[in-house]
């Protein structure tokens, strides 16, 4: 998942650009290694989506900033990079670091020199994993000023929901919900949550 900068031009390019990227090279490596540890897995595959945004920039590089979130799971270990702000929940714990900058609503990206992807692995089998842009986190995640903690009622009951959807339903009924009254008059930024569960 990724969330281009606002005041960048080309954000939602270099947002496209580096998920298309992050996930074939992410199949690729799982599909021909499984020997390959998950952690190198995603490193890998965030160097090539760094790559990618930076293929495709015509202009000045900061036209195309944007942060990057991703997930890999095998059947017994998960590993998960991140580079900006939003959240990646795993098994009801927020398992990487948003990289806040020094002022309010400051962030990094993946086009800044010298950024460093936060990465989380675990070994053992994964039941709950949710992934979440900025625009959702004052929403769904709680912040005690130390450390940010998963909205338990929320993610509760959208699991249940989860489970309980039929297959095809399940994308429009969530771009539903996010677009609602109820969501956005409580937060004027984007809104992108993706959830997977076994």
């Amino acid at each position: 998942m990724a969330d281009g900068a606002g005041s960048a031009r080309y954000s939602d390019e270099a947002a496209r650009a580096a998920v298309d990227e992050f996930v074939a090279v992410s199949r690729y490596l799982l599909g021909r290694d499984d020997n390959l540890h998950l952690a190198e897995i995603v490193e890998q595959a965030f160097e090539s989506a760094r790559d990618a945004v930076r293929d495709v920039v015509e202009s000045d590089l900061k036209d195309y900033a944007t942060t990057l979130l991703g997930v890999v799971v095998r059947k017994d270990s998960l590993a998960a990079i991140q580079v900006g702000d939003g959240a990646v929940i795993v098994d009801g714990e927020v398992v990487t670091d948003s990289h806040e900058g020094e002022y309010a609503n400051e962030t990094g990206f993946i086009t800044n020199p010298g950024v460093d992807p936060s990465i989380f692995f675990t070994s053992g089998e994964v039941t709950r994993v949710a992934i979440v842009t900025d625009g959702l986190e004052n929403l769904v995640l709680e912040n005690n000023g130390y450390e940010k903690t998963p909205h338990g009622p929320f993610f509760r009951s959208m699991y249940e929901w989860l489970q309980s959807c039929e297959e095809p339903d399940r994308t429009a009924q969530l771009a539903e919900f996010l677009a609602s009254e109820r969501v956005r008059s409580r937060t004027p930024d984007d809104v992108t949550l993706l959830l997977a569960m076994r």
